[in-house]
């Protein structure tokens, strides 16, 4: 990474985001079905959007986020409708942010009992987030599930190879 590694307790003294900062691009759908994937330090930007969501969200779905230049030629170029609420407000007609801040806080709060995830294990985390909390399967499909994801994915990876990391699967 290029940045130092953070231990625990020491933390950063930069507000909002910035490279010090892992960013995990989430969607969610109003069926529950969510993805979560690192991407890159900072900022967001068009191209990694591109690689945590393309063929995962079809085309002429309707994408509500918020105010972001890198979410306008994501959804243009994936003929994706784009709703985007200015900061400051939270509902524009029926489309919300309810959602998605929910599943950011659930998620936080998943994290946070880990004390501290290093970031080339974030991706599996996120798996597992998913499964225990946005999955309608039973509670054995769910562990099978888990358990060939454990069992298949790589047990090595450099931190430069982090965002190369195959897509989290979908729950269906």
């Amino acid at each position: 990474m290029p940045r130092e590694a953070h231990h625990r307790g020491k933390q950063t003294h930069i507000r909002g985001l910035s490279h010090e900062n892992v960013c995990v691009p989430c969607a969610i759908n109003r069926n529950g079905l969510s993805i979560a994937k690192v991407s890159n330090l900072g900022r967001v930007s068009t191209l990694n959007l591109h690689n945590v969501f393309d063929n995962r969200i079809e085309e002429h779905s309707i994408l509500c986020t918020d105010d972001m230049n890198s979410r306008i030629k994501f959804a243009e170029s994936n003929n994706i409708e784009l709703i985007q609420l200015k900061s400051g407000k939270s509902k524009k007609g029926i489309y919300h942010l309810q959602h998605i801040n929910s599943y950011h806080s659930m998620l936080k709060m998943f994290i946070q009992r880990f004390k501290g995830v290093s970031t080339k294990y974030l991706n599996n985390y996120l798996i597992w987030n998913n499964i225990l909390n946005y999955s309608k399967e039973t509670w054995t499909e769910k562990k099978n599930i888990f358990m060939s994801y454990v069992f298949t994915t790589d047990k090595k990876i450099l931190s430069k190879e982090i965002k190369n990391r195959p897509a989290l699967p979908i729950i269906a």
